[in-house]
């Protein structure tokens, strides 16, 4: 028998874009939602205790307004409210970012040293990046001095792309009607876990795509190195170009069928030689088409400057741009179009002066370039650069 929605419940760090507009959705057909923040949410989880819902705004093809029930929220400043919801969780999830884990690990530790290790503390990680579990666990480790059995920590693959408006605005719904910033995101469905993370956890719910390690690495590395390595590409390229939302790149037949050449061509390819029978070459192609047209439907009216934001961070070894690179590279194919995306971020971190390292610092101490093994990427690099002067109009 499925266990009924009350019976069970998901605990969230994080009522933002991610966790309002993709985890409750899917979630919250199986599980009563619990959502953890800082206290600048207090508006938000004032309201969730009072109407036990909030509002989210579907976009695409047809935009829809949709209530989300059966919720509740929780401070952080209330500590003792939530560990009892830790203790009652069948799953938590992490919505905060990679540099916010350490700060939730904390109560994460003190909810796993009060588990029975036949029901350990499960925790699922929203962040992109590499090894996000792996950190994460060094945490909840470091601050719990060994979990042990009591704690089983995964990575997922986030595949819905979701932002906050803020002031609400094209005619969308607030997430509550005192507030005022709305929650827009893309119609995609499931969210692939790695089986490990789930054993033991009986119907987890139709949202779970489990899957073995093979296939979730692969999964892994298309969200992270294709659909984000896109999202970044196309993001700087156009905000050289003086652009500013994803939608206006779709009469552009350069930049579009660089992006496309990129993700077929270079980086596709190289997935689909890292991954052998664990990525499908059917199912990676039609998802690259079918992600190129999501980006910059103008359904979604999503902002460049969304995609550019932190753009050091997307530059650090371990990031998108960085691994992309390294990754076609390591299957032995030239990451051109890829290295020109890497070279148009580090153009925009200049111009936005978000750093004062010259072109070539940024190459070697902030991305980690290592003059001895990858001078060929170096030298890539420094000719996409050229390149993009000359066919641009434009400098890094």
């Amino acid at each position: 028998m499925t266990p009924r929605k009350a019976d069970r419940t998901c605990v969230v760090f994080g009522a933002g874009a991610l966790g309002l507009g993709f985890l409750g959705p899917e979630l919250g057909r199986d599980y009563e939602m619990v959502y953890v923040d800082i206290p600048d949410r207090a508006g938000l989880l004032e309201y969730m205790n009072d109407s036990h819902e909030y509002t989210y705004n579907e976009t695409g093809p047809s935009a829809r307004t949709v209530s989300v029930d059966g919720v509740r929220g929780i401070n952080t400043a209330d500590g003792e409210a939530v560990q009892a919801a830790l203790q009652r969780a069948d799953l938590v999830f992490t919505a905060v970012g990679e540099p916010n884990l350490s700060k939730v690990a904390p109560s994460l530790a003190r909810a796993a040293a009060q588990r029975e290790p036949e029901r350990p503390l499960r925790v699922l990680c929203c962040e992109n990046g590499l090894e996000i579990a792996r950190k994460l666990t060094d945490h909840i480790e470091s601050a719990l001095g060994g979990a042990g059995r009591r704690l089983i920590v995964g990575d997922t693959v986030m595949g819905r792309m979701c932002m906050i408006v803020s002031p609400p605005e094209g005619g969308l719904a607030p997430v509550g009607p005192e507030l005022d910033w709305a929650v827009a995101a893309e119609p995609f469905f499931g969210i692939p876990v790695p089986r490990r993370a789930m054993e033991g956890l009986q119907e987890p719910g139709a949202a779970f795509q489990v899957m073995g390690e093979g296939e979730f690495a692969a999964r892994e590395d298309v969200k992270m190195l294709a659909h984000n390595g896109l999202h970044a590409f196309l993001a700087f390229l156009g905000q050289l170009r003086g652009k500013q939302y994803y939608c206006e790149l779709s009469d552009d037949s350069r930049i579009m069928g660089m992006a496309r050449d990129m993700l077929l061509g270079e980086v596709g390819e190289a997935l689909l030689r890292k991954h052998g029978a664990a990525l499908d070459h059917n199912f990676y192609h039609n998802y690259a088409v079918t992600i190129l047209r999501r980006v910059v439907c103008p359904g979604f009216h999503d902002s460049l400057a969304r995609g550019a934001r932190a753009v050091m961070r997307k530059l650090q070894p371990g990031e998108r741009l960085v691994e992309g690179v390294r990754m076609i590279a390591a299957q032995g194919l030239s990451p051109q179009l890829y290295a020109t995306g890497l070279v148009a971020a580090i153009a925009v971190a200049r111009r936005t002066r978000a750093t004062e390292l010259s072109f070539h610092e940024v190459l070697r101490r902030h991305c980690g370039l290592r003059e001895d093994e990858e001078a060929d990427l170096i030298e890539l690099a420094e000719d996409r650069r050229s390149w993009l002067g000359r066919e641009f109009g434009l400098e890094g």
